[in-house]
């Protein structure tokens, strides 16, 4: 602005800084592109925001001319005045916000909405500071607030505090959610929060920079700086949102993150030295020693927090040894061959950071993940004894994935680990079979034996001793007569036996009222607990082995329930599901205490459903009763 003679004492123009166009313009103009294509997400209006810094200006350089050059106001000078006090405020929203956001434009967590809303307050309070603060716009100083307060200078306190909230603190809060989500994400959303990450560390990078300007050094060269780091945020966001395939962000991203840190802490570090060693010894050699030693230190840590940094975002992709360590940590405390699978490839998804693992094979299967989409899977088989016993399906994480040789031995050797899990896996399937096999047919056996020796064995035997009583009665003599009462009473004693060895078979009353009789009877004559039972009519007729392991159960809950529970109430259910018995039973007693012992009931009761293949749960908890829950498979009994 051409001034001339007296009024050149008068004006204070700021000047326009490259930092300030490029915030105007390009931001804006990246936020204009992704609201073409999606305009409902927020991220693509937070960053149109800037584009305020434009009128911004020019309405404050167009009142400045207006109070301090021309001969007459111009019209509407007074809202010039008054946007160029505040017109600037867009990026206190747009810097913190658009991580928060981004890519989506929701906000899924409490403690992100949390940081959403504390960033909208404190930037709207600092903007509602700045419309009513007295004194000049910031381009032009001489131009006062229309709207100012006169007295209230404690509004640029206000202001510059709410400024540096939103700024610093909401931007930091921005960024540790930015890589909690970098972490926890897969495939695609991955690499667009990466780009993010990197464009947020170029911008970090600029911001550390600038201390190391000399003060002789002309201000171009720090507005270049910043410059350079103000275009890192949209061009990652234009990159990650509509082309994110086009790169592999990885690399790029890890060396970024080593730099910054090295850098911040080096610039902290070397601060600190020069200024302890200036006031301890001022030019002298210790002083340049530990100067020195800083810059040593430095560089021998890049090593270190390289691979920090490696092992934090991409997991242990380099060392195959320390993927194998990893998930042998993790597949040890597993109690069966299916359990340690499932560590298997939860482990192998967190040391690698994939999307997606899988183990497959005829005897067991475990999953991890989802694939990302369109990315598709690579396959491994997995060997045991010379033979192939399933596959393992590992996520890409995009299309264009790299893929190492040190992943692919990392992989491989835990494909071997899966091989051998499944061959144990089999086996312990097969084991189980079997048992529940033989047990299947000792019970139906047993089931035979005591239908053949109550209904045909024990009344014949029964009836030889009334007919030996009737012989007895008959004879004359007296010495023969005592005999056949001797072998009436012996064979009698048989019969008695016989029925107790029939009723060590099975539990009679199985036969004389089946399943659902049976376990009806478990609580009848009770007052306290009133009993209530609701039990399926698929229940009448199952396997032998199912029968008995289930009045078994059944007795010792309810016994247990009645004993030690003091109930009011309990209640027994028993309906098949598929092939699949379900028996529960209920009560609102006092449970059982966290640090009880299992005694010889509940032992007994897992071993009972184990033996034919079920599953016994026991959940319970002070106050709030117990449910005693089985599940007997009748499919492979039959």
């Amino acid at each position: 602005m051409p001034v001339h003679g007296w009024l050149a004492e008068r004006i204070a123009v700021t000047p326009l800084y490259w930092s300030d166009l490029v915030l105007g313009t390009v931001w804006p103009l990246v936020g204009a592109v992704i609201a073409r294509g999606r305009p409902r997400n927020p991220v693509c209006w937070l960053m149109l925001l800037p584009a305020m810094i434009g009128p911004y200006h020019l309405l404050a350089y167009y009142a400045g001319y207006s109070r301090l050059v021309a001969a007459d106001p111009l019209p509407g000078w007074e809202v010039g005045a008054w946007v160029g006090c505040w017109g600037f405020v867009g990026y206190w929203f747009a810097t913190p916000l658009v991580p928060l956001l981004f890519p989506h434009g929701r906000l899924e967590t409490a403690p992100r909405r949390a940081c959403a809303r504390t960033v909208i307050t404190v930037a709207a309070v600092g903007t509602l500071a700045a419309m009513l603060r007295p004194g000049g716009t910031d381009p032009v100083r001489g131009v006062p607030n229309p709207l100012g307060i006169a007295g209230w200078e404690w509004l640029h306190t206000v202001m510059f505090v709410c400024a540096a909230t939103a700024m610093l603190g909401g931007s930091c809060a921005a960024a540790v959610f930015l890589v909690l989500r970098t972490r926890a994400a897969t495939g695609v959303e991955r690499a667009r929060l990466q780009w993010l990450m990197l464009g947020g560390l170029l911008m970090a990078f600029s911001f550390l920079s600038l201390p190391l300007d000399d003060a002789e050094q002309p201000a171009l060269v720090g507005d270049l700086v910043m410059l350079s780091g103000l275009l890192g945020p949209p061009a990652s966001v234009a990159v990650a949102m509509l082309r994110h395939r086009l790169f592999d962000v990885e690399v790029v991203l890890g060396r970024a993150i080593v730099f910054t840190v090295l850098s911040a802490v080096v610039l902290g570090v070397y601060a600190a030295v020069v200024a302890g060693a200036g006031l301890i010894a001022p030019g002298s050699l210790a002083g340049t020693c530990l100067i020195a030693f800083t810059a040593l230190l430095a560089a021998n840590g890049r090593g270190a927090v390289q691979a920090a940094v490696d092992r934090t975002l991409f997991g242990h992709r380099h060392d195959p040894y320390a993927v194998v360590a990893h998930v042998g940590r993790r597949v040890a405390p597993a109690g069966e061959p299916a359990e340690a699978l499932q560590h298997l490839v939860d482990a192998l998804r967190h040391a690698l950071r994939l999307p997606y693992a899988a183990f497959e094979s005829p005897a067991v299967a475990a999953a991890s993940g989802r694939p990302a989409a369109g990315a598709g899977w690579r396959v491994f088989p997995c060997r045991a004894l010379g033979r192939e016993l399933g596959v393992l399906r590992v996520g890409r994480r995009s299309v264009n994935d790299p893929w190492t040789t040190k992943e692919q031995a990392a992989v491989e050797e835990v494909a071997d680990r899966a091989g051998t899990l499944a061959y144990a896996a089999a086996l312990v399937e097969d084991i189980a079979r079997s048992r529940a096999r033989i047990l299947s047919v000792r019970e139906e056996e047993r089931r035979r034996l005591r239908a053949d020796l109550h209904d045909g064995i024990g009344p014949s035997l029964a009836g030889t001793a009334h007919q030996l009583d009737t012989l007895a009665r008959r004879i004359d003599d007296p010495d023969l007569a005592g005999c056949v009462r001797t072998l009436r009473d012996r064979l009698r004693t048989t019969v008695a036996d016989l029925r107790t060895v029939v009723q060590g078979l099975r539990p009679a009353i199985l036969d004389q009222l089946g399943l659902p009789g049976a376990l009806r009877e478990l609580l009848a004559g009770y007052d306290t607990p009133a009993c209530r039972s609701s039990i399926d009519s698929a229940c009448h007729r199952l396997p032998a082995a199912v029968e008995v392991a289930a009045y078994a159960i059944a007795g010792e809950a309810v016994a247990n329930a009645i004993r030690h529970s003091a109930a009011s109430r309990l209640e027994l259910t028993a309906r098949m599901e598929d092939t699949v018995l379900i028996l529960s039973i209920r009560d609102n007693g006092r449970g059982i205490p966290p640090r009880h012992r299992a005694g010889v009931g509940l032992r007994s009761m897992r071993e009972r459903a184990a033996e034919i293949g079920g599953r016994l749960e026991v959940t319970s908890a002070p106050g709030s009763g117990t449910l005693v829950r089985a599940g007997l498979p009748v499919g492979d009994q039959r």
